[in-house]
């Protein structure tokens, strides 16, 4: 009898061992991230910043992503926010116009506009936008207020370019007085282009605005 007992409690010791750990969600891994995008990280853990951004917009299912916009951490809110847009949950339309509105943190303003432009959905709220407290949210209100009305489908080319993955030993490859690494990417109207097809043969200015978050 004791030894069956013994046997019964070596098995239960070693059975969540056995099992492993559940791998946590694209969600909970941008909780966990040890420098999240804010200014004073701003040089510090973006390459894993931009490898969870991409693991939220590929594999993080919808519901978690629509919960997120209730999240306690502003950063959490702001990539479920962008990436319900990018994935086109026209569900979440109320919800996101909710935090263009209401939400105390610019960087979650910001990312909800985004997505309703790319949703083509309340396209009164990006307006409402303009009269934000913060300039970067009426800057970037102003910035893709046309995509609403636009026949490009902008949501579909980011998940395009998400959907390649990214390279993360080649994140960093661009240094300040160095050649610039070949890339391949699209354009603001949709098409291919490489950077070696114009490099050294006409002059080049390439240009992006983000707000992290």
């Amino acid at each position: 009898m004791q030894r069956t007992v013994l046997l019964i409690v070596c098995l239960l010791l070693q059975a969540p061992t056995s099992r492993g750990a559940e791998p946590l969600s694209p969600i909970e891994k941008y909780r966990g991230l040890e420098y999240p995008p804010s200014e004073e990280n701003f040089d510090r853990g973006w390459k894993d910043r931009v490898g969870a951004d991409y693991d939220v917009i590929n594999s993080a299912d919808l519901t978690s992503l629509r919960a997120a916009l209730q999240d306690d951490d502003p950063f959490v809110r702001a990539i479920a926010a962008y990436a319900l847009g990018v994935r086109k949950d026209e569900a979440s339309a109320d919800a996101l116009a909710d935090l263009v509105k209401n939400d105390k943190e610019y960087v979650v303003r910001i990312r909800a506009v985004e997505a309703l432009a790319l949703l083509k959905m309340k396209a009164e709220v990006i307006e409402s936008a303009l009269k934000d407290r913060d300039p970067g949210v009426p800057f970037v209100a102003r910035l893709v207020a046309g995509q609403v009305t636009s026949e490009i489908d902008y949501a579909a080319q980011i998940r395009r370019a998400y959907s390649d993955g990214i390279d993360r030993a080649a994140m960093g490859s661009a240094v300040v007085g160095k050649p610039a690494p070949d890339f391949a990417a699209l354009n603001m109207n949709g098409e291919a282009f490489k950077l070696s097809s114009v490099l050294g043969k006409k002059p080049i200015a390439i240009y992006f605005a983000a707000f992290d978050g």
